[in-house]
């Protein structure tokens, strides 16, 4: 039983298992490795100051909520920070907040500027002549750790800027500028005078109107004589067509009449043509010109007996 086991299992298969669960061993030890990296760089004894402040709250009964969860965060990341320096050890990055000054007596006694080590260099003329005329006791007197503040200059400024503002205004003197005027923006708006009626006939026309008018104009064919009769009864042609469409102001527009004219010519024309047409049709004789004679036609009712 145990061979037959030992069979089905793929040599390979089992290499490649080997081989991943070497890999992920491997990515979780670096990646514990750069945890401790970043959390050894943290200061512990500010984070420790932290505390100490928010425990102090804490027995004074002053400490608020979001200010317990900052605690308590606070005492975690101090125990992950300790851990990983201990994990380190020597190759834990050491802090300059631990670091103490050497010779702070001396440094105390000498008055100068810092370098970047941290130690101080004393003035040029102490540096020349180590003798004064300074007692000992005044000489034991500790000096401040930082330089001097400098020397206030606000009264030289302002003398100095006083100066400079006369000697200008004697080279460049103010022009004399002109008050500016006011510019007033005047709104007017005019009546706006509109002749409805015209616009209404102009825009406002059936399209029987416009149809009639067309055929009246010669536009489309030519009409019968009881049509034209039709239509200068209803007003389309004739002189009771001028009448309506007579434009408001007493001067006639020339253009119009004289299309009109045409109009009337050029129908009167084929009428005349159309006459002898006819006449010639009707008795095989030459045309002349004898005026047209116009026949009434009348359509009485017929009632049928048998019905």
């Amino acid at each position: 039983m145990a061979k037959d086991k030992e069979r089905s299992v793929n040599p390979a298969q089992q290499q490649r298992k080997a081989e991943k669960a070497k890999a992920l061993k491997k990515a979780k030890t670096e990646q514990q490795n750069r945890r401790n990296e970043k959390l050894a760089k943290r200061n512990p004894d500010r984070i420790q100051r932290q505390i100490d402040d928010l425990k102090a709250l804490e027995a004074a009964g002053d400490l608020k909520a979001y200010e317990k969860a900052q605690l308590e965060e606070l005492e975690r990341d101090i125990k992950a920070v300790r851990k990983a320096r201990e994990a380190l050890g020597e190759k834990a990055p050491q802090q300059s907040g631990n670091r103490q000054p050497q010779n702070r007596d001396q440094d105390r006694q000498v008055l100068g500027k810092r370098q970047h080590n941290g130690d101080r260099v004393p003035p040029r003329h102490r540096r020349q002549s180590d003798g004064s005329d300074t007692d000992d006791s005044v000489r034991r007197i500790p000096m401040p750790e930082d330089t001097p503040p400098p020397i206030p200059r606000e009264h030289r400024r302002y003398f100095n800027h006083q100066n400079q503002d006369r000697s200008q205004n004697k080279e460049n003197p103010t022009p004399v500028v002109t008050p500016a005027v006011e510019q007033k923006t005047t709104y007017s708006a005019a009546p706006q005078l509109r002749d409805l009626k015209k616009e209404a006939t102009s825009r406002f026309v059936p399209d029987i109107v416009k149809r009639k008018q067309a055929a009246v104009n010669g536009e489309g064919g030519l009409l019968e004589p009881e049509e034209l009769d039709k239509l200068e009864a209803q007003g389309y042609y004739g002189p009771g067509r001028d009448q309506q469409q007579q434009p408001p102001s007493n001067a006639p527009n020339s253009a119009d009449l004289e299309a009109r004219r045409q109009a009337a010519q050029r129908l009167a024309e084929e009428e005349a043509r159309f006459a002898a047409e006819m006449a010639v049709d009707s008795n095989d004789q030459p045309p002349t010109n004898t005026p047209l004679v116009r026949k009434t036609v009348y359509i009485e009712e017929v009632e049928d007996e048998d019905a």
